[in-house]
């Protein structure tokens, strides 16, 4: 049985749906009132509660060897770093205890690619602390470092592109991005429970396709049919902004370190993941052409090249 912690969102309804294809049996700890709608088409089970609430852990770690993990505050809609604290690392800090003390076998973390740049920004903090709590608890683990998500770019950027023509942009003109498909991180997250390689490993991932945000912005125009353009926001500028709303606000938000995050591009070397997971990954501009002209997320399948 494997408990999956953060299944309501995007990435969440994904892996629960590889799991599944693959005949595991899932429960997803979920908050009361949350949309678990394509999730019960699925061979589910639900716990009702949050990763900081005992009880709700306790419950919904018994009887399960694996605990799986993706879930992460919305920081488009809270950003106090008080509520990132409180429910990212106290929540994951909780699970960890108690998957130990349940007797679980397999933790599968998500996390950010590139930690050393988010030294500044809370939810890179979080995301480090976790992995070294991982790191020293005895469980077998495997932490994903992400890059950027297909659908943060389609969902988010492209939908500001579509309705405004433009964008406002931190990184660079020739800095780079490698998104990766939702269905191909799936299909890592699923691979690393029977895949040795993956074992007591942290490995940064990211799609296959590499592009610089010039060439993004021109992937975007091609998939939207019209011309649109990145707005690109000079460093200098960005940081005095942030700097003042830290001010004003006591450094509530963090907005500095929120700056320096969406700073230096979304790039990795993916030899170390091609090399242990063997997948032939989709392509994200398919993903952007599809999004654009169904108006949802289209899935590529996944496929082995073992």
């Amino acid at each position: 049985m494997i408990l999956y912690i953060g299944a309501t969102g995007h990435l969440g309804k994904a892996a629960v749906q590889e799991l599944c294809k693959r005949g595991h049996k899932v429960r997803c700890l979920v908050r009361g009132g949350a949309d678990t709608s394509q999730l019960k088409n699925l061979s589910t089970e639900f716990v009702y509660g949050d990763a900081c609430t005992k009880e709700s852990i306790r419950k919904a770690v018994a009887g399960t060897d694996t605990v799986m993990s993706s879930f992460a505050t919305n920081i488009a809609k809270d950003r106090r770093t008080t509520h990132l604290w409180q429910n990212d690392y106290e929540g994951n800090l909780a699970v960890i205890k108690h998957a130990k003390s349940a007797g679980v076998k397999k933790f599968v973390f998500i996390s950010y690619w590139g930690l050393a740049k988010f030294g500044d920004f809370e939810h890179g903090k979080i995301k480090k602390m976790v992995e070294d709590l991982l790191a020293v608890s005895g469980l077998d683990y495997t932490v994903l470092r992400v890059t950027s998500l297909a659908t943060d770019m389609s969902l988010l950027l492209g939908n500001t592109l579509q309705k405004k023509g433009r964008a406002p942009i931190l990184m660079k003109r020739h800095e780079k991005i490698r998104p990766i498909l939702l269905e191909d991180l799936a299909w890592c997250m699923a691979d690393c429970l029977t895949n040795p390689k993956a074992s007591h490993k942290v490995i940064e991932v990211a799609g296959e396709e590499e592009y610089t945000f010039m060439e993004f912005q021109e992937l975007f125009s091609q998939a939207l049919g019209k011309k649109v353009r990145f707005i690109f926001i000079p460093l200098p500028l960005a940081n005095f902004i942030a700097g003042c709303i830290d001010f004003v606000t006591r450094n509530q938000y963090n907005a500095r370190g929120l700056v320096s995050a969406f700073t230096g591009g979304s790039t990795c070397d993916i030899t170390q993941m091609q090399q242990i997971f063997r997948l032939q990954q989709g392509s994200f501009a398919q993903h952007l052409k599809d999004y654009f002209t169904t108006g949802h997320i289209v899935f590529q399948e996944p496929r082995s090249l073992s």
